[in-house]
């Protein structure tokens, strides 16, 4: 739809009978639908429309711009004006004919140029239009080609984690079998364990109203707990070996949790991309309709502007053979004059054979005539 075409509106056959518009629709959206995408998008080329969307989309713009054309191919009456007549004139009623075209034309000038301008701000509208549907399209392609290159991040970072977990599990079970062989009898609880139970007593103690004692006792507990873990570290960092195998299992279960945070953030920002890419999306196509609506707008005021042009141009047409009508009518007088003329000069030649005394001047338009 960047270019200014104008479309043609399909000459109905002889005799056919118009449909209504509904049935023109469905039977346009019907021949259409035969059509690949290809041929539909070649269409729209040969009619200046966009080019770009789905199937049904193509069709639907071509239904609507077939309608508005017929609209305004309906509306086409070409003028025009009858010269026969004006021979059988006289000077001065081709003049006052002249002036009474003079004014008509000059109208019609007027409502021409009107038309032009607007299909120029329909064209204007469009054209911005159509600039700020490609905007949107970009956005869409720079969205959809992130997200996809951020899919396929997430997925390269789920088939680290999955070995580094692979890792994970094993190392685990070899820290926890060999601390298990050299403290066995200790009946030391797992870290986890104790941790976790010192998150339960600190959040019970931020929500929960204790009285004082509970909340001394609370507090010892947590202490407790605390100093269990201190114990259990001291453990294991007594035995160097069983203090390697645990920092090697959480140097790897570290590098796990740090996967899976960037797995997720992956996740995130590839969801976010897609958001904008389906906003951008929507947003393109509702300008796209504005742009085509814009078009049709400008189609249909330019071919009104091409009809009244040719109206115009027929008025100036029939003003330049007046003029030149009343030229030769200064040279050798009008049809009028000259059958005026005539009878006078029968009239005269009537008298000279009557016997009747005539003048020279009389004389001489009957010799004029071809009479003497």
């Amino acid at each position: 739809m960047d270019s200014e075409q104008e479309t043609q509106a399909p000459v109905a056959a002889e005799g056919s009978k118009p449909s209504d518009d509904s049935a023109s629709s469905t039977d346009n959206a019907q021949d259409y639908d035969g059509l690949t995408v290809a041929e539909l998008k070649t269409k729209l080329k040969e009619s200046g429309l966009p080019v770009s969307g789905k199937k049904s989309e193509l069709i639907e713009r071509l239904v609507a711009s077939n309608q508005e054309v017929g609209e305004v191919s309906e509306n086409k009456k070409e003028t025009k004006i009858e010269l026969e007549n004006l021979e059988e004139l006289s000077r001065s009623e081709l003049r006052k004919k002249r002036k009474k075209y003079h004014i008509l034309a000059e109208e019609i000038r007027v409502k021409r140029d009107e038309l032009n301008l607007k299909s120029q701000t329909h064209a204007a509208s469009r054209n911005e239009l159509n600039l700020k549907a490609k905007e949107y399209m970009d956005s869409v392609h720079l969205y959809r080609d992130r997200r996809n290159g951020l899919n396929v991040e997430v997925g390269q970072i789920r088939d680290e984690r999955r070995d580094v977990s692979d890792s994970v599990k094993v190392l685990k079970d070899k820290f926890l079998k060999l601390k298990r062989a050299r403290f066995s009898g200790r009946n030391l609880p797992p870290i986890a364990r104790l941790r976790k139970q010192i998150q339960e007593l600190e959040i019970k103690q931020m929500t929960t109203p204790l009285t004082r004692d509970k909340e001394r006792a609370l507090v010892e507990e947590i202490g407790s707990l605390q100093n269990k873990i201190k114990e259990h570290d001291e453990l294991i960092e007594s035995d160097t070996e069983v203090l390697e195998a645990r920092d090697e299992f959480r140097e790897v279960e570290g590098n796990r949790r740090d996967l899976s945070k960037k797995m997720q953030k992956s996740r995130q920002e590839a969801q976010a991309c897609h958001n904008q890419m389906k906003d951008s999306l929507r947003l393109n196509r509702s300008t796209r309709r504005k742009a085509d609506s814009a078009q049709r707008m400008f189609v249909k005021a330019k071919e009104k502007a091409d009809v009244v042009h040719n109206e115009y141009i027929e008025y100036l047409r029939a003003m330049q053979e007046i003029d030149r009508m009343t030229a030769s009518h200064s040279r050798s007088g009008s049809v009028a004059d000259q059958k005026a003329s005539a009878a006078s000069a029968e009239d005269l030649f009537a008298k000279f054979l009557a016997g009747e005394k005539l003048s020279t001047e009389q004389l001489m338009i009957i010799q004029k005539a071809g009479m003497l």
